[in-house]
């Protein structure tokens, strides 16, 4: 059963306050769902029945079934500072929201608010007027009270408001103050959470003209281009459905907090719609630039992205294996687009340079972890496994030096390359760049992803400039006579 009403004393004009969007960037109601859907696909039905039922209901059942974490969520610092005067001031702080009764007592309670909570409860739904009319009944239909909201439904209520703030919307010609800076722009959290400076990865698309040489050729060097730009928005696609999938992960993560869906700059609805969108459009323009070979690729990598972001990564060791298989299934896609077998060689290199990479990120995630002697949420580690997934990256890193060394060696390769003794040299910068990566990393100095770290970093884009100007001569300068 919900709190009982309770007499405000009217000593002072009490402040009533907003939860979703207003106290919190976060949907309280939409993350439960979110959590409760992602379990499995009998809960999937299981909500769809709810929602049928009437949102009321559904969000009754789904506080039943889901806790939340009051501690993790993103408040807004200038609401919170707004109910510390008023009850310095000995005003009844009271929040108001359309979510769950028992989301909002447990924020409350985190925010030591003694004061009953006014919130959805069995079948009422309490938003706008109703909320509005909750309220009349708690403190009377003439006593003045105050109100921060955030969205064109509190209009009704910030009509009746003696004072009243909003941390979003504005009405036109309204005495609605602004509280706090203006919200992020849309776009703005959009191009973040698609996480453009992620595309590098897709430049692996492009690798396989370059090592089968046929990159002179216009049109075949802008048929890679456009299958790296289709990939990327697919990819943006699956970031911005993993980032859905990880918000409560993110928001326990030292740097990972800020992404726009976790920071609540980007609302849950928009993020699915844009998701659809990008995905779409990759595909579609899939099927126009490679026909059904192309397509079906790119729904398979969709396929286990998708699968990584659901359960995948969720597993130890198949997490990173999974992530190596992916950067490979890049230039995999990049052969098919332009027509090309890639090598043996190219692929078994591509695998355990990724792996290495992959324990790489794990392992940057591990060291940045809130707690490191938990299980560390939403993955399969715990804080002892740090030194182990070092080594296994390591080790990953070096036996790809070792299969590119081999590759240099191997007599099908002279076929191909005018001075393939050149390839030999490849190595050595890739020895010093591995290394001083792993060892940045160990001391703290690499955040976030490896990749994206490096695109960034002068010395790795120099050393990665060295070993592209030796393939090269090594592709089309004939051997020195001795």
């Amino acid at each position: 059963m919900p709190p009982e009403n309770a007499t405000i004393a009217q000593d002072h004009v009490p402040l009533f306050v907003d939860v979703d969007g207003t106290l919190t960037r976060a949907d309280i109601s939409l993350e439960s769902f979110v959590r409760i859907a992602r379990s499995g696909v009998v809960a999937c039905v299981t909500l769809l029945l709810w929602l049928v039922t009437g949102r009321a209901v559904a969000k009754t059942m789904a506080a039943r079934r889901d806790r939340i974490d009051p501690a993790r969520l993103p408040y807004r610092h200038e609401v919170l500072d707004l109910i510390e005067a008023a009850q310095a001031d000995g005003r009844a702080v009271i929040l108001a929201s359309a979510s769950h009764w028992r989301h909002i007592r447990a924020i409350a309670t985190h925010l030591g608010l003694s004061e009953p909570v006014i919130a959805t409860h069995g079948r009422a739904n309490l938003k706008g007027r109703a909320k509005l009319a909750a309220i009349r009944d708690r403190i009377g239909p003439d006593t003045a009270f105050d109100y921060v909201g955030d969205s064109r439904a509190d209009n009704c209520l910030w009509c009746e408001a003696r004072r009243s703030w909003s941390v979003g919307h504005i009405p036109p010609q309204s005495t609605v103050e602004r509280l706090g800076n203006p919200p992020v722009g849309f776009s703005r959290s959009v191009v973040k959470a698609m996480r453009p400076h992620q595309w590098a990865k897709n430049a692996l698309v492009i690798l396989p003209a370059f090592t089968s040489g046929q990159f002179v050729k216009p049109m075949v060097l802008l048929t890679a281009v456009a299958a790296a730009l289709l990939m990327s928005l697919i990819a943006s696609s699956i970031y911005l459905l993993n980032d859905l999938l990880d918000m409560d992960s993110d928001r326990a993560h030292a740097t990972k907090w800020a992404r726009p869906l976790a920071h609540g700059d980007l609302s849950i609805p928009a993020a699915l719609g844009i998701s659809l969108m990008l995905g779409s459009v990759g595909l579609i323009g899939g099927w126009l630039l490679g026909g059904p070979a192309l397509t079906l690729w790119l729904l398979a990598y969709m396929a286990i992205t998708t699968a990584y972001s659901l359960r995948l990564k969720e597993v130890m060791v198949g997490d990173a294996l999974v992530l190596a298989a992916l950067y490979t299934i890049r230039l995999w896609i990049g052969g098919i687009v332009i027509g090309v077998t890639l090598s043996f060689w190219l692929l078994l290199f591509s695998v355990f340079l990724f792996l290495s990479l992959a324990y790489l990120k794990r392992y940057i995630e591990m060291r940045d972890a809130v707690d490191p002697d938990r299980l560390l949420k939403g993955r399969g580690y715990v804080g002892g496994d740090l030194d182990v997934v070092m080594m296994s990256g390591v080790s990953a890193g070096m036996v790809a030096i070792l299969v590119l060394a081999l590759f240099a060696h191997d007599p099908e390769t002279a076929v191909h390359y005018g001075n393939p003794d050149l390839l030999w040299l490849l190595c050595l910068p890739l020895i010093y760049w591995m290394n001083r990566m792993w060892m940045m990393a160990r001391r703290g100095e690499v955040e976030g992803d490896p990749v994206a770290f490096a695109i960034k970093d002068r010395r790795s884009l120099l050393i990665g400039l060295i070993m592209a100007c030796i393939f090269v001569v090594a592709l089309f300068s004939s051997p020195v006579a001795v």
